[in-house]
């Protein structure tokens, strides 16, 4: 699987005739009803491995850094060596590799494929968070006034994805160049939970984007994805991803098992 150059393999997207796509979770379950028909496109997908040091956070939204875990193949997002061990390596990993002044751990999902009681790998193109759902969760996590004070600077939403079992041999994750999405691919979305609604952006398709995947990821490797930029001097601001089937994928290969772990970053004005 990492010998090739790039693969093609199908990525969801939402239609471009579609302005308001939304999804609906019922009480108790993972899977959420959508009112559209996603748009299925068979996308080259390069292989990051090949020049893998080139890629930046701020260029190009993602990085590929190597990072090692005292964390071992949990299955619980409340895991007490998560708050524990994990946290305090993601927070000095955050601040060496971006500069951030303070680090706002608030997420962490476990997605194992597979696993009917928990939450699975996502198939659709999309990106965490919006223009405004972004500001609105740091004063929901902070409140108002030091969300106000906070970006009086700058502020960064970044995810950090890791296997906790590796190397990842299925469903790996697909990400896009941050400068090749342009703003009208990006679609506000509705995720209406019972009881409150979240917003995020779903992606259309288009044949300027170009993805990218870094195949047989380790337990030793993070990816960092920015999911928001409050800075609008030309740095990456928002990168859609997704999980996708590689068309290479053995039929006896182990089931991806990985954290995602969700994150504010501060920079003092």
């Amino acid at each position: 699987m990492s010998n090739y150059p790039f693969t093609l393999a199908d990525i969801n997207f939402v239609p471009a005739g579609v302005r308001s796509p939304e999804s609906r979770y019922v009480e108790g379950s993972t899977e959420a009803v959508k009112n559209y028909e996603p748009e299925i496109r068979s996308v080259r997908i390069a292989n990051g491995r090949v020049e893998q040091d080139l890629f930046k956070l701020d260029t190009h939204g993602f990085e590929l850094v190597p990072h090692s875990t005292a964390l071992g193949a949990v299955e619980d997002a409340a895991h007490p060596d998560i708050a524990e061990i994990y946290e305090p390596e993601i927070d000095r990993l955050l601040k060496a590799a971006t500069g951030a002044d303070d680090v706002l751990i608030f997420d962490h999902t476990i997605r194992i494929a597979g696993n009917r009681n928990g939450r699975r790998p996502v198939f659709q193109a999309h990106n965490d968070y919006t223009e405004t759902s972004a500001p609105q969760r740091v004063a929901q996590l902070i409140g108002d006034k030091d969300a106000a004070r906070r970006f009086d600077g700058r502020v960064a939403q970044v995810n950090v994805w890791r296997p906790l079992k590796g190397p990842v041999q299925a469903l790996p994750l697909a990400v896009a160049d941050a400068r090749t999405v342009d703003p009208y691919d990006l679609r506000k979305s509705a995720l209406v939970y019972p009881g409150r609604v979240g917003e995020t952006y779903h992606l259309t398709y288009s044949p300027r984007q170009r993805w990218t995947y870094f195949p047989e990821m380790t337990t030793d490797e993070v990816l960092l994805l920015k999911g928001y930029d409050s800075a609008t001097d030309g740095r990456s601001r928002f990168t859609p991803h997704t999980a996708f089937e590689h068309p290479e994928t053995r039929a006896d290969a182990p089931a991806r098992h990985s954290i995602e772990t969700r994150t504010f970053l501060f920079f003092n004005a």
